[in-house]
Formats: C-alpha cells, sequence, structure tokens
C-alpha cells in the first residue's frame, strides 16, 4: 500500500454514506471517496495529483480508535483513528480544540503553510468522534484531522537516528563543512551521544514515578527530568548545526513560514512540530504538522525584523542563513549573492517568491469558509467574527506578507531568482498549485 495515498474515509455531513466510501476496491489505488472525489495525504507533494478536500465538516461518527500508541507528532489532546481495523487501513490524527473558532483557525494555518509549497499533512475539519475521541457524547464537537503519516519522523527523533547522520557524513565537502561550523565528526558523535544519553534519562524519571504524567512530576524528579529536557534539547541543536547546506535551507524555509503565520511553537524543547517526511520516491522534505498556535498571539503586530522567534540553540540551525541577508546592497552584489543556491540570499529570494504568489484571491474564500462553519457550530458565548474584522484579518495577513518579502530582499530579488532558478521555480509552482486559486486579473490582485 502506498502509505502516503490516503482516501477519505468518511462523508461530508447530510450527504449519503456508500460502500465505496467505507472500503476501497484495492489498496494501491487511491479510491473515489464519495462527494469529495480524491484527495492524497500531503497535497501538492505526495504524487496523487489530487485536490484538497473542502474544509468539512466530515462526518466521522464511524471511525474507532487505534489504540497502539499516540500519533507520531501529535499533541497530547490528540488521538489516532481509523474506519477499519486493519493495521494497513488509513489512519488519521484527530485534534481537539477548546472551540470551533480555535480548530478553523488551525485548519486555516495549515492552508496557508501549504500554499508556501512546503509540505505538510492535508487537513479537514470532522465531527462525531468524541465518543471514539474521550468517551464523551459530542457529536456535534468540532476536531481537526490530518492524514497520518507512519513514515513521519520529528526532527528531535530524527536527528538522533541513522538517516541523520547519514545525511552529514554523506554531504559534499562534509568534513570541512562541520570544521567551519565547530562540529566535526567528534562533535557531532558526542551530541548525538549526550542527546540519547538525556531521553533515557528522562524516561527513566518517569519510570520511576510510575508513568506519571510529566506535567504532575513535582521536586527533585520535576528538576532532574527538566535537567535533562534541558541537555537534550541543548545536544540537538548541536545536531542541527552539523546538518547539510540542503537540510539548513529546508529548516530555514519552516522558519520563514513561521514568521508569517506567527508560529512561535515551531520547535519547542521536545522538537516533534517540524520534522521530516519522506514522500513516495523516498525524498525528504522537511514538514510542520502542528499550527495550534499560528494566527494568535504571535501574529499580532509588525514584523520588525527576520529574528523575532530567537529561543534556544535549536533556533540557531533556522535562522543561521536568514542573519546573512543584509538589508542594504546594490543590485550586483545581490546578484552574485544569488548565484549560490543555498547562499542566504537564494533562499530569502525564494522564499519571498513563493509568498508574493500568495493573494487575498486565494486567502478569502478560505477564511468565508472558516467563517461559515463557526457560525454553524458556535454556541452564544462564542463570538463569530464580522465580516468587517475578517476583512481586517486578510490585511493583516498580507500587510505581514508584504514586510517579510521587503525583509527577504523584496519583489525583484524573488524575479531574480526566478530567472537563475527557472527550474526550481516551476517545481515549487507545482506544489503551490492545489492550493491557489487560478490566477486572478491583475486589477484582482493586491
Amino acid at each position: 500500500m502506498d502509505v502516503n495515498a490516503y482516501p477519505s474515509r468518511g462523508h461530508a455531513v447530510g450527504s449519503p454514506a456508500s460502500a465505496s466510501v467505507a472500503r476501497p476496491k484495492r489498496v494501491d489505488v487511491l479510491p473515489e471517496a464519495g462527494p469529495l472525489g480524491t484527495f492524497g495525504a500531503v497535497t501538492g507533494h505526495d504524487g496523487s495529483g489530487a485536490p484538497l478536500p473542502p474544509i468539512g465538516p466530515y462526518d466521522f461518527s464511524a471511525a474507532r480508535r487505534v489504540h497502539d500508541a499516540r500519533p507520531a507528532a501529535g499533541p497530547r489532546t490528540a488521538v489516532r483513528l481509523s474506519f477499519d481495523a486493519d493495521a494497513q487501513a488509513p489512519q488519521y490524527v484527530v485534534t481537539a480544540f477548546p472551540s470551533a473558532g480555535h480548530a478553523t483557525r488551525t485548519w486555516l494555518a495549515s492552508r496557508l503553510f501549504g500554499a508556501l509549497g512546503l509540505a505538510t499533512p492535508t487537513a479537514m475539519l470532522v465531527r462525531g468522534c468524541s465518543l471514539a475521541f474521550d468517551g464523551t457524547q459530542a457529536p456535534e464537537r468540532i476536531y481537526l484531522a490530518t492524514t497520518y503519516l507512519p513514515v513521519y519522523r520529528s526532527l528531535g527523533e530524527w536527528l538522533e537516528g541513522e538517516a541523520a547522520w547519514r545525511a552529514i557524513e554523506g554531504a559534499d565537502g562534509a568534513q570541512l563543512l562541520q570544521r567551519a561550523r565547530g562540529c566535526d565528526g567528534e562533535v557531532g558523535t558526542r551530541a548525538r551521544d549526550g542527546a540519547r544519553e538525556a531521553g533515557r534519562q528522562m524516561a527513566q524519571v518517569l519510570a520511576q514515578s510510575g508513568g506519571a504524567p510529566i506535567d504532575a512530576l513535582a521536586g527533585a524528579a520535576a528538576q532532574s527530568y527538566a535537567e535533562a529536557a534541558r541537555r537534550r534539547h541543548e545536544m540537538r541543536g548541536a545536531l542541527c548545526g552539523c546538518l547539510p547546506d540542503v537540510y539548513q535551507c529546508a529548516l530555514a524555509r519552516q522558519y520563514v513560514a513561521a514568521l508569517w503565520l506567527g508560529n512561535r511553537d515551531l520547535c519547542r524543547d521536545v522538537m516533534e512540530n517540524v520534522g521530516v517526511w519522506r514522500d513516495q520516491n523516498d525524498l525528504p522534505y522537511m514538514m510542520t504538522v502542528d499550527f495550534r498556535t499560528c494566527l494568535d498571539a504571535g501574529f499580532q503586530g509588525t514584523l520588525a525584523d527576520l529574528t523575532p522567534f530567537r529561543g534556544g540553540e535549536p533556533f540557531t540551525a533556522f535562522i543561521r542563513r536568514l542573519t546573512g541577508v543584509p538589508q542594504a546592497a546594490d543590485s550586483r552584489t545581490v546578484l552574485d549573492e544569488l548565484k549560490n543556491p543555498t547562499g542566504a540570499r537564494a533562499l530569502a529570494a525564494e522564499m519571498a517568491f513563493r509568498l508574493g504568489r500568495i493573494s487575498a484571491h486565494d486567502i478569502v474564500p478560505w477564511v468565508d469558509d472558516a467563517h461559515d462553519v463557526v457560525c454553524a457550530a458556535s454556541h452564544a458565548a462564542e463570538a463569530i467574527p464580522a465580516a468587517e474584522d475578517r476583512g481586517e484579518f486578510v490585511n493583516h495577513l498580507l500587510d505581514r506578507r508584504d514586510r517579510l518579502v521587503t525583509l527577504l530582499g523584496g519583489a525583484w530579488a524573488a524575479r531574480a531568482w526566478t530567472q537563475l532558478y527557472p527550474t526550481r521555480a516551476r517545481a515549487i509552482e507545482a506544489h503551490q498549485a492545489p492550493f491557489l486559486r487560478p490566477a486572478a486579473t491583475a486589477r484582482d490582485r493586491p
């Protein structure tokens, strides 16, 4: 079975269920999914060529909980659900939220992230699964469901594994690169061993506490756990610094997207909100999977520079290249710097290109869809944004986009980058295509 091409097994609320929806005819072919058509696990990257599913909410009342483990890279408020007991059946990571508004905001952030042409699990809103989720009877509660990706590994876990080590040692000029960053083979080995040992100490503390939740630890146990977690965080950060340029650029792309959407949880101490997913051709992609903190507190205000999220050693790898983008540079210098495809200037211009292709023409329908779901699901206590508020939100989102494009070198640098790297630009457009509406006229675009 192609683990990167999952069908939707639910159906839109109010639409008829059918046997063809409930069970695929062949496990190796992406089947029709009723009124949804078909969709893939990672839209734009999974090779399915399938369109995005509408927002929902879809009926997940027939879904059942997968009891083997907590979902990889999922928050503690998430479980895995499936419509089939078969271990090879498609599964979904389903996340609970305090309100329908928070769930729809997270869905919107996922759409905006995908619109940048960056890989993220396909998301939809669902309901009817409260009994499977936590045993409660709340059929109208709105959840966010994303396709479960067995081949995804959180960044922290991946850094400690063999795949990251092969990437570090196999890079062109690996030894020179590592020495330049103060990360030779011995330093990297110590960092990996230190991270693994700290992880074992964390697990030991939890075992000695009878399997108590982390937030229930107290006294010496809490202190020991916190110290081990801090040490593992530092060691993983050192490993980030050893990664070759192509991975460093991939991390920086995730960071720029986080700046736009105000995702302050991109790289928490457990380093699980971003990680590595491999497509059907076994090509690795950096991927953000959790957008719960987006479009909220970190989204307020104006971006003053490219580094407002500094927060510990792992962020150094995310922003290392971005700190090398001077704002004052003549055109000849910019063009010379763009010739290095993994340099700071080229990375910044590429992200300016991605951002510049997104407009109100793309965003407004998603904002309206999210508003409609909130209106339908809201209780009297939940405030519903007025049309004026939605318009202000869209304008703020576009203002942040424009400011970020300026900080990344501006539209001129983006155009110059596309001329130097046309094949790369066309590939990005292909990744963005499922998310962006057909080109509007120049008069319609901001």
